[in-house]
């Protein structure tokens, strides 16, 4: 195998490649094969006996044999469309005797793992994002008369803005001055006087 096929047996072993070489028909057929297809191979179809197919494992064919596919338990799926497309990679290559060396399959089979490695390695922590600066500057925006007029409505009266002044717990000297004078008129309902305080 290492003479016909040495770029697809490096990266899926001898046996595995030997077996999808048959199925195929020959290697250049394997290698115009799409990759979707060539990890289909040597699949069976189950059958379910009334089960659902929500829960039926992925369909692997002869590539679920191959080292790298053993080795990457919880990344089974990604791993296996990887495979599938760097095989057919590596058997164009060798249907048209470009490496028979098989340095192309060894760089093929490096990126494979390389591609393993960083999907096992835990996402970044993410960063808190501060706020952004508020503007100081007023926003431009449309004039005319229906905005005037909510303008109008919803304008600060001059009694909010006293209020707003005020603090709370403090106290104030009275902004009148000292000619104040509290006029309080005092009504008695039933006997009809009036008191007057100054």
């Amino acid at each position: 195998m290492s003479y016909i096929a040495p770029n697809l047996s490096t990266i899926i072993g001898s046996a595995v490649a030997a077996k999808l070489m048959g199925i195929a028909g020959c290697l250049s057929s394997l290698g115009k094969m799409p990759a979707c297809n060539v990890q289909l191979l040597g699949a069976k179809k189950k059958a379910l006996a009334g089960f659902s197919t929500a829960t039926s494992q992925f369909r692997v064919g002869y590539l679920e044999q191959a080292e790298i596919f053993q080795s990457t338990p919880p990344l089974r799926t990604h791993a296996c469309r990887l495979l599938a497309s760097k095989s057919t990679l590596a058997a164009r290559v060798d249907s048209t005797r470009g490496d028979p060396t098989g340095k192309a399959g060894r760089n093929l089979q490096d990126e494979i793992l390389k591609k393993i490695e960083k999907w096992k390695e835990p996402p970044p922590a993410k960063q808190p994002k501060p706020l952004p600066v508020p503007d100081s500057e007023p926003k431009k925006k449309r004039g005319g008369r229906r905005l005037r007029k909510m303008k109008e409505r919803y304008a600060m009266t001059d009694m909010m803005k006293l209020a707003n002044r005020m603090q709370f717990g403090v106290p104030e000297e009275s902004s009148l001055g000292d000619r104040f004078f509290v006029t309080l008129l005092l009504q008695n309902t039933f006997t009809g006087i009036c008191y007057m305080i100054q």
